[in-house]
């Protein structure tokens, strides 16, 4: 079974071509132990056909070949079966911004918030399941269960925030914060007045 013909391959200064990588760095090693060294130069990769330059060497490149060629870059298969996979090559460059106008693309990332699972959070988990018949839930939604039904117990609903008092309650709070506020004014009119100077 013959081999494909290879378009490209990669040329020397001095006139050698190969279609391989691996023989184009031996090549290069050999130069380098006879100590030939201002002869040979990579012209970069070739068209074998018509003995094009495709690709110049990493140096020369402008940045929209430096790009091309970081992001196509074929790697080996991890299956073993000597084929090469290629990678998916974006048009530019992903740059993040904290401009919402400016982005193109828009990623939300979660912060995690960790805490220890107490003895006193197991049990109070397991009391839930066995006294009450509680389904098995997550940590998580297990705390906002019970902080949900404990300040609804006190007549307060977390969710919108909702009061529920009696009339009575509400203007024995109304009074409570009246009052506060009255000591607060009588303070400030009784102090005497502190003058700060910028200069």
């Amino acid at each position: 079974m013959t081999e494909p013909q290879a378009i490209d391959g990669y040329g020397c200064s001095c006139g050698f071509v190969t279609p391989t990588l691996k023989e184009f760095r031996k090549h290069f090693c050999e130069v380098a132990r006879k100590r030939e060294k201002g002869v040979h130069k990579s012209i970069g990769r070739i068209n074998l056909q018509t003995m094009e330059v495709t690709m110049p060497p990493y140096l020369e490149r402008s940045p929209e070949q430096k790009r091309e060629s970081e992001y196509a870059v074929k790697k080996e298969s991890k299956s073993g079966t000597g084929k090469t996979a290629g990678t998916a090559v974006p048009a530019v460059a992903i740059k993040p911004t904290e401009v919402l106008a400016d982005a193109s693309i828009i990623k939300f990332v979660p912060r995690v918030f960790t805490c220890d699972y107490s003895p006193v959070m197991r049990a109070a988990q397991e009391a839930s399941r066995k006294l009450w018949g509680w389904p098995d839930m997550p940590l998580g939604d297990f705390l906002d269960t019970v902080i949900h039904m404990f300040f609804k117990s006190c007549r307060v609903t977390l969710t919108g925030y909702i009061v529920e008092e009696t009339e009575e309650e509400r203007m024995e709070r109304e009074r409570q914060v009246a009052a506060k506020l009255a000591v607060a004014i009588k303070e400030a009119v009784e102090q005497p007045e502190e003058v700060t100077s910028g200069s």
